[in-house]
């Protein structure tokens, strides 16, 4: 209890000791601007939590590190992709300042002001933590509930092949919770704190957790069962039309950035494009996209894992620009993951539960996607001619649906913030397709 009561002292000392008997504890509102391009931020800093955020940049509740507050001056970071570095003055309930990008150009003139608030604004929902059981393991996820009574509309995030946490979706449980959704989020199985193994799990596994998930949705009495659905970003995107074959709860999906055919056809386009981009000429990419799909039909024909393994050494023999991609030379393939989607669950395509969709379905593509081929995907959904999906196409977004600045292209720069119109489109189709029921 004694030590309790130094660590809480010695915080609040921190916090306060500022020129002026001016306090920083509170919560913050400003923006970060650099050559003319503004984005929004604001920072929530309390005895028990510093935090970061900013809906341009798709950041909530991100923690701040290294606050340092000394005669008038505040100093903190905050650790994204990069390290960003906040040098600011106090004065008046004022902050104003700089931005520093670790190992960036030093010539970068960023800078950021801060406009204390009265109060920090209150949610519309509260969370929850609580454990989800999947055949033989235990999912840890978080629950946003409204704090409004009645039933309400909701969805299960569903994860990217590399984003595994929940806390990577934080972003997106807000966005849904503010417009009335009651949100469930998880740690993707073998990640953060959930159990099992990832890497030998196959896509199956992956379906039956979301199922998992949807089914706790339609337990709540807080929740409107007419009303469930999901929300997939890439890998999850992609999963969402087979899902549904197996569970009849969702009424309606939200794809970000899905791949339409095959995780063979995602890896021989990001592939090929990167080699591309670094020099090399198009019919070296087209070898790559060739060596993806000739791993494909090797897996279809029963070869092992040392077979696929073998070819992929001797290949990047063959090709030195193999190096820049996830069939390098060196890359040694694990027997017990051989049988998981990584490798086995290139085989699988999912073109075939598309065209079998009947349930309402967005699908949301960024034109400049490095990860997909957002035109040959886009062009396969549209050949559908489906009266149940709707495609939007967002000019220069990329796979997270940020915008991209391309100094060799684009005549002037701006933030890799949220793509412009993405939340009137999704708002739109909500009320058109869910709200109105």
């Amino acid at each position: 209890m004694k030590l309790k009561l130094i660590s809480f002292l010695l915080i609040s000392i921190l916090l306060n000791s500022c020129a002026n008997s001016e306090t920083i504890t509170g919560y913050w509102t400003g923006s970060i601007g650099l050559n003319g391009k503004i984005v929004d931020f604001s920072v929530d800093i309390n005895s028990d939590k510093q935090t970061f955020s900013s809906y341009d940049l798709m950041l909530v509740e991100q923690p701040i590190i290294n606050l340092k507050v000394n005669n008038g001056n505040i100093n903190f970071s905050l650790v994204l992709d990069v390290e960003l570095h906040f040098k600011g003055e106090l004065k008046d309930k004022q902050i104003n300042g700089i931005v520093e990008m670790q190992n960036g150009p030093p010539n970068m003139n960023m800078v950021f002001n801060l406009t204390k608030q009265s109060k920090t604004p209150e949610k519309s929902y509260s969370i929850e933590t609580s454990s989800i059981k999947s055949n033989n393991v235990v999912l840890s996820a978080d629950f946003y509930k409204q704090q409004a009574k009645g039933k309400h509309p909701a969805l299960v995030l569903l994860h990217g092949s590399s984003t595994n946490l929940k806390s990577d979706y934080v972003f997106d449980a807000d966005f849904f919770a503010k417009r009335g959704f009651e949100v469930l989020i998880f740690d993707k199985r073998g990640n953060g704190k959930s159990t099992g193994d990832y890497y030998t799990s196959d896509y199956d596994d992956l379906i039956e957790d979301a199922i998992a998930c949807l089914e706790i949705l339609n337990e709540r009495e807080s929740v409107d069962k007419s009303k469930i659905g999901l929300w997939g970003y890439s890998q999850g995107a992609m999963l969402l039309s087979k899902i549904i074959t197996k569970t009849d709860i969702p009424s309606f999906l939200i794809a970000k950035s899905p791949e339409i055919i095959s995780v063979t056809e995602a890896a021989a386009y990001s592939d090929s494009l990167r080699v591309i981009n670094s020099g090399h000429s198009k019919s070296n990419g087209h070898i790559v996209a060739e060596s993806h799909r000739k791993i494909e039909k090797m897996l279809r024909d029963g070869s092992d894992y040392k077979e696929v393994e073998k070819f992929i050494h001797q290949n990047a023999q063959n090709y030195n620009f193999m190096s820049q991609t996830g069939l390098y030379g060196s890359l040694n393939i694990n027997e017990n993951e051989f049988e998981g989607l990584y490798w086995k669950g290139r085989t699988e395509n999912f073109y075939s539960y598309w065209k079998n969709l009947n349930i309402p379905t967005l699908v949301l593509f960024g034109e400049r996607d490095a990860l997909v081929n957002t035109e040959k995907n886009k062009l396969l959904l549209d050949n559908l001619k489906s009266e149940y999906i709707d495609v939007v196409l967002f000019p220069y977004a990329n796979h997270h649906l940020k915008k991209t600045f391309n100094p060799t292209t684009d005549s002037e720069f701006d933030f890799p913030r949220l793509i412009e119109g993405y939340s009137d489109n999704i708002e739109k189709w909500i009320e058109k397709e869910i709200t109105k029921r």
